[in-house]
């Protein structure tokens, strides 16, 4: 069988589409001899560790310069699967190009129809047309992987006709790249350009991820501001929180920032490469992940792995992933986001009972068994 599966939503690895698509494509091979993998990446990979970690896996790379979710990729994916020829296509997002081979599609969330605020500009218009998208996806491919039961419980919600289609894949995570001893700095970011230690002699409440308006990181400043309020600290003094990934921020992160006067207690960091990121975990005293909506919340796991305690919200998939390893609060509630992160940080037994309960958790997740899943369906679709 010849798969061709489009990676082209492997920038940034941080998100966890990047993340599923170079831990899945790199497994499949090994699972089945006559199984041959290729894989769509942009022209932008090439400068990550993305296409040697596949060419060692045997998987055989193209570089398409279309983004996902563009009217161009709509004429050029068609004329470049045409060219390559698959048995089956697996293409990772909601707007699957019409495209005549078969076709598997994985459906991380339906924030783009449920999230008012997703689009930035043109929301009236492109909320409907993505749901018109969603439900002609899904009319069209073979199968949809979800990668939880409460993002497949949403598109059965909206798309009863078609939920018998889609089956629930978990995504996983690989133990040995998370677990061990770090000789870094733990996790302490160093800026020569700050010209001080503000951060690097001070203990931390980590997040990791993207900025978007379902990530709810402007209520979590607000949230933090009130957590330090509580404690009485001084600005520059006592934890701070730190934002991995977010790179600058919005415009209304940046503000939320600014009006409470956090410029020396929140740190907006870049996107971290592998090490670098282990490091932020396991320098953490906590790790706080309150979205509003999520597909499945794969930091986490990776928190999880490595014995970090998680503060986490009540909506969607986070309950399934988090189980009873961390302590939840409303995402919608301030004080209660506050008042949580306030009872992990204050309490050293309930840290040491969320750590040791993180670490049994995340056993129950594998890239491995994501891949046996994914490739069950395969063969499902093509029988």
């Amino acid at each position: 069988m010849k798969l061709v599966l489009d990676g082209r939503v492997a920038i940034p690895r941080m998100t966890g589409a990047g993340r599923y698509i170079a831990e899945l494509a790199q497994r499949l091979p090994s699972l089945d001899a006559s199984l041959h993998v290729e894989v769509l990446l942009l022209p932008a990979m090439r400068a990550t560790s993305i296409p040697d970690l596949l060419t060692k896996a045997g998987v055989k790379v193209h570089y398409v310069n279309v983004r996902i979710a563009t009217v161009r990729q709509w004429v050029l994916i068609p004329l470049v699967l045409e060219r390559l020829r698959p048995d089956l296509y697996h293409y990772p997002f909601l707007d699957l190009p019409y495209v005549t081979f078969p076709s598997v599609v994985t459906i991380y969330d339906l924030n783009p129809i449920l999230h008012p605020n997703y689009f930035e500009h043109f929301a009236t218009l492109k909320r409907p047309v993505a749901r018109r998208l969603i439900r002609s996806t899904l009319r069209r491919c073979r199968a949809a992987m979800a990668i939880s039961e409460a993002t497949r419980g949403r598109i059965r919600e909206n798309y009863p006709e078609l939920a018998q289609k889609v089956r629930t894949v978990h995504l996983g995570i690989d133990l040995t790249a998370w677990t061990g001893n770090v000789t870094s700095d733990s996790g302490h970011p160093s800026d020569a350009s700050d010209g001080q230690t503000l951060w690097r002699s001070r203990p931390y409440v980590l997040y990791v991820g993207v900025d978007r308006p379902h990530k709810n990181l402007v209520r979590l400043v607000g949230a933090f501001s009130r957590f330090r309020v509580t404690n009485e600290w001084q600005p520059g003094t006592g934890p701070y929180l730190r934002l991995a990934g977010v790179g600058e921020g919005s415009k209304e992160l940046r503000a939320q920032v600014t009006q409470l006067s956090l410029g020396k207690d929140v740190r907006l960091d870049h996107e971290l490469d592998e090490s670098s990121l282990r490091a932020a975990y396991l320098g953490a005293q906590a790790m706080v992940y309150v979205s509003t909506s999520e597909g499945f919340g794969l930091p986490l796991l990776e928190a999880f792995a490595c014995g970090v305690p998680v503060v986490t919200a009540t909506a969607s998939s986070l309950p399934e992933v988090a189980g009873d390893a961390a302590v939840y609060a409303n995402p919608q509630d301030e004080h209660a986001i506050a008042e949580t992160l306030g009872r992990v940080w204050q309490d050293r037994d309930l840290r040491r009972t969320l750590a040791d309960r993180g670490r049994e958790r995340v056993k129950e997740f594998s890239w491995d068994v994501t891949a046996r899943e994914t490739l069950q369906t395969y063969y499902d679709v093509l029988r």
